[in-house]
């Protein structure tokens, strides 16, 4: 299959030849909710944690006596009930991982750009050397490949641009990545995939 190859201006210069059996891969759509649901699931933290009362300090005194006090029973001051005490069924820190292994993770990756790519969602580009230094004038360069309705963008380049990415980084639709990095999430959720031409023959060795 041959993808056209476009300048920073949205004028196509070239072809890119790609080969059919990359974009002919057949996998069920539950390897790929899989991997999303595990990317999904390890960005959590899991850090909340509250305390149950037997981890609540004090309360080792009973706080008056069981009877004659007109008042109701108690044992301790760090039962629930009481302000300070422990917290019952609380959150807990607690982080289970889900796995998916390289072979499975590497298909999937491969399935959601095949699919983006017969989508007409990526646009090749030659290279993304652009000379701005406003963020208004990274802007203007995004638009002339995307619309106001689905202008969710990805960059993938071959490697980090630091003085494009001081540009573009308060851009809230911009995400910029490489092709070592992209992963099944960032294909699947952005409208629309800017990628150089040396990232995606980066991006295409990680299958092989």
């Amino acid at each position: 299959m041959k993808l056209n190859v476009y300048d920073i201006e949205n004028t196509k210069t070239g072809e890119f030849e790609m080969d059919d059996k990359i974009l002919n891969i057949n996998v069920k759509d539950d390897l790929i909710h899989n991997v999303l649901l595990a990317y999904l699931n390890n960005q959590h933290i899991g850090s909340a944690h509250t305390k149950t009362r037997g981890e609540v300090s004090g309360g080792g005194k009973k706080p008056w006596r069981q009877k004659g006090t007109g008042r109701a029973r108690h044992g301790s001051i760090r039962s629930p009930i009481w302000k300070g005490g422990g917290v019952t069924f609380g959150p807990r820190a607690h982080k289970v991982r889900f796995k998916v292994n390289k072979t499975e993770s590497k298909k999937a990756l491969q399935a959601i750009l095949s699919k983006r790519i017969k989508d007409n969602s990526v646009v090749l580009l030659k290279d993304f050397n652009v000379d701005v230094n406003k963020t208004k004038d990274a802007a203007k360069v995004f638009y002339k490949f995307i619309n106001d309705k689905n202008k969710k963008t990805l960059l993938i380049l071959e490697k980090i641009d630091f003085s494009l990415h001081k540009v573009i980084k308060n851009i809230k639709w911009i995400k910029m990545t490489t092709a070592a990095e992209v992963n099944v999430y960032d294909l699947f959720i952005y409208d629309k995939i800017l990628i150089t031409k040396n990232a995606i023959e980066k991006l295409l060795a990680r299958f092989n």
